[in-house]
């Protein structure tokens, strides 16, 4: 055959060497396989990262939601008396001590056990006291979540081997405009509260959040009272 007569084509193709060929990569770059088990194993470890903080703050939301709008404890026997609505407790002006302040903001991020004595502290006001301490230190490594606190409307009220032998103790007192400040704060959450509830002796719950929110009554065992609180506080991470 006359080499004449070949198709132009075919001569095209067989004379460029890149013809048949695979395009190379002008970048340069040598493109690096994504894994995707790793890619998933990835997420995974920072879902559970972000649920070991944030699922026990929303349970905790949740039940501190629930108590102050429903008066429930999620099924749970309560033993004190659940003060509903959770009173929250404003606009204090107290003192502590040598005249240190002492206001809302004291009360915020740990739970109090709140006690108001009437008259000079007598057998039933050292019960009182006696009971908070050992429920306090009954709650071991939680201990340091829950403050302990008493309000006396003179300061001699709790001579100073009393005070002594209840170290940690808050002794908080105040001028008679500040002292009938609470008091009538605590008599209102108490009107306001469904049931009817006795000031007298008892022993008060404030939440992190300084609400007002439970009480126990003067006739309550403290294995009881130990009961609620160390539910609260195995319920909340808040405090």
């Amino acid at each position: 055959m006359n080499t004449s007569d070949q198709d132009p084509a075919n001569t095209s193709a067989a004379s460029s060497p890149t013809a048949s060929a695979t395009p190379s990569n002008t970048t340069g770059r040598k493109e690096i396989p994504i894994d995707r088990e790793l890619q998933r194993r990835s997420r995974i470890k920072l879902l559970a990262v972000l649920g070991v903080f944030a699922v026990p703050l929303l349970i905790a939301t949740l039940w501190l939601h629930y108590v102050r709008t429903s008066g429930s404890s999620l099924g749970i026997a309560v033993r004190g008396d659940l003060i509903h609505p959770a009173y929250p407790l404003e606009d204090i002006a107290l003192l502590e001590g040598e005249d240190e302040a002492f206001d809302t903001e004291s009360l915020r991020g740990i739970w109090t056990m709140f006690y108001v004595p009437q008259g000079e502290c007598a057998e039933a006001c050292r019960t009182n006291l006696y009971h908070m301490r050992q429920v306090r230190l009954a709650l071991n490594h939680r201990m340091d979540r829950v403050q302990r606190a008493v309000l006396v409307q003179d300061r001699q009220q709790l001579d100073a081997t009393l005070i002594a032998d209840h170290p940690g103790l808050r002794v908080l007192h105040g001028a008679e405009d500040q002292y009938q400040s609470m008091v009538s704060k605590i008599e209102q959450a108490l009107t306001a509260a469904e049931g009817d509830m006795n000031a007298e002796d008892t022993i008060y719950l404030i939440d992190p959040f300084a609400n007002l929110m439970m009480r126990f009554p003067a006739d309550l065992p403290p294995k009881k009272m130990l009961k609620d609180i160390k539910h609260l506080l195995k319920v909340s991470r808040i405090g």
